[in-house]
């Protein structure tokens, strides 16, 4: 057998994908397709990287590691990070009751997020989690349950901190047109310097609170370690600010958050700024050309099309180790030059897509193929997946690295579109590179472990798939696939409505009933 390594977990055996020990074309045979698939060996690993890098950087104190739920918040995924002995950042109530039952210290899960109900604050301050503060309505409702608390509410409190040392376009703003520190300063999360001072003092005057730390969370704006040093630069900055108008307050503890890239970073790759150009010089072809008729027309698009290729990021992001050392660096010179002593501070981060990123890829399979000739030339292929089910990566204009997981040698002789099988356009990769492929293929999207799966949708009514999770030669499902019952689960009918169509259809006459049209959309 023939192996090439692809990464820690990856692998192409004789032109078949392998995770870890487990074929990819065996696993849909067992668990259907499409399907998600994680590797517990690759979270882990993940996990002992960020530690181990950012313990040699940090040098001031201990380090926890607190991955974002948000990202993949399957109770299985959870019970692994619990395992390797991670905190947790949270943000619903849901979220808070995963991390619980996986087993993960409430001591070290830190719940963010605006708004949040009273209900939750007071349910979090009740298991012993730390509250993040981010907005003035928290300490409100802190106010109003200080005094009946019987138990300790520990309170971190959230800057925004206005990063004007670096400044590029952020990866968050799919036309390129919004520079990184506007963004951050406009995003809902944190507190302005003179919020926090002031939520600052209300909440050290009441009973039964401590106020621990800070937390600072601007997510994956720019991959580069310059943005994390000028993140650290301008965080200490108002920390010192803040400390001092605090009457000289010292942190036990403070949060980087999260928004470090993966080695393949498929984040904003679908943003492609040749495409647009080439669009409007068709535009601007069609209108000039329409007078010719559509046979010329119709030859220069197909010309001009042959232009347009897809293709993902090839440029690795910074290593765990790089924005480890980088990070750390830029906070210990930072913190004490605005006042601020960091021995024996623990420092806190929460990489989410960082740490479930490249652990998940999606299998999905090949159902039909197009290809046009004419007027212009163009392919299609059409896979049981959708953008539905990936949303998360949508959102974020992804452009994920993939491969015919069945066909890993063969040459990428042809172009087409990849598309799912919702009504939409459902367009998944645009005009890439693949081999010559049949039904029954089997295509892998990489690096779909974070923010896929757990945004899925049943849009057109699609019970979504299942996810499987694998650790060398064993694979186990961690969420089974839905059915039409779980899609339909939680609709009521209205009593008026209630009457089944057969009785509605026997009050009717043989006339009076009209089929339905088999072609209504």
């Amino acid at each position: 057998m023939t192996e090439t390594r692809i990464d820690d977990c990856l692998s192409n055996r004789n032109g078949v994908l392998f995770i870890e020990e487990m074929a990819s074309p065996d696993l849909v045979e067992r668990f259907g397709s499409p399907l998600f698939v994680f590797s517990e060996d690759q979270i882990r690993h993940n996990v002992r990287r960020f530690r181990d890098a950012f313990e040699k950087g940090w040098t001031a104190g201990p380090v926890k590691v607190m991955p974002a739920a948000k990202a993949n918040w399957l109770f299985a995924i959870q019970r692994v990070l619990a395992d390797e002995g991670c905190g947790a950042d949270i943000y619903s109530a849901g979220e808070l009751d995963v991390a619980l039952r996986a087993g993960v210290d409430p001591r070290f899960i830190s719940v963010n997020g605006v708004p949040k109900d009273k209900e939750h604050i007071r349910r979090t301050i009740e298991v012993g989690a730390r509250l993040t503060i981010d907005s003035l309505q928290d300490v409100t409702f802190l106010e109003e349950l200080a005094p009946t608390l019987s138990n300790t509410a520990y309170v971190r409190l959230r800057i925004r901190p206005a990063i004007s040392e670096f400044v590029k376009k952020s990866d968050f703003a799919p036309d390129g047109m919004v520079p990184t520190d506007l963004v951050a300063l406009v995003y809902k999360g944190g507190l302005s310097v003179d919020e926090v001072i002031e939520a600052g003092k209300r909440v050290m005057k009441l009973p039964n609170v401590e106020v621990v730390g800070f937390h600072a969370h601007h997510g994956r704006h720019h991959r580069s370690t310059l943005y994390w040093e000028a993140q650290m630069h301008a965080y200490a900055r108002d920390l010192g600010r803040v400390c001092n108008e605090l009457g000289g307050y010292r942190p036990q503890e403070i949060s980087i958050g999260g928004g470090f890239a993966i080695p393949r970073d498929p984040h904003n790759a679908a943003t492609d700024y040749t495409d647009p150009l080439l669009f409007g010089s068709l535009h601007l072809l069609s209108l000039g050309l329409k007078y010719l008729g559509a046979r010329v027309r119709y030859r220069v698009i197909d010309k001009l099309l042959k232009l347009v290729e897809g293709h993902p990021n090839t440029i690795p992001a910074p290593s765990i180790e790089e924005y480890g050392a980088a990070t750390t660096a830029a906070l210990l010179e930072a913190l004490p030059r605005h006042g601020v002593d960091p021995a024996g501070v623990m420092l806190q981060l929460e990489p989410g897509r960082a740490i479930h990123g490249n652990a998940g890829v999606h299998l999905t399979s090949v159902k039909a193929t197009k290809r046009m000739t004419s007027p212009i030339r163009w392919n299609l292929v059409t896979i049981d997946t959708s953008e539905f089910w990936m949303t998360g990566g949508r959102f974020e204009h992804h452009l994920h690295e993939y491969c015919v997981a069945n066909r890993l040698n063969a040459p990428r002789v042809m172009k087409a579109d990849v598309v799912g099988r919702s009504c939409y356009g459902d367009r998944l990769l645009g005009a890439v590179r693949l081999p010559e492929v049949e039904v029954g293929d089997l295509f892998a999207f990489l690096d779909t472990g974070a923010y896929q799966e757990v945004s899925a949708s049943n849009f057109n009514a699609m019970p979504r798939p299942a996810a499987v999770l694998v650790t060398g030669d064993r694979a186990s499902v961690v969420r089974r696939a839905e059915n039409l019952d779980d899609v339909f689960r939680r609709d009521e009918l209205p009593e008026h409505l209630a009457r089944s169509g057969s009785e509605k259809a026997a009050e009717s006459s043989p006339a009076e009933r009209t089929p339905a049209s088999p072609n209504r959309a």
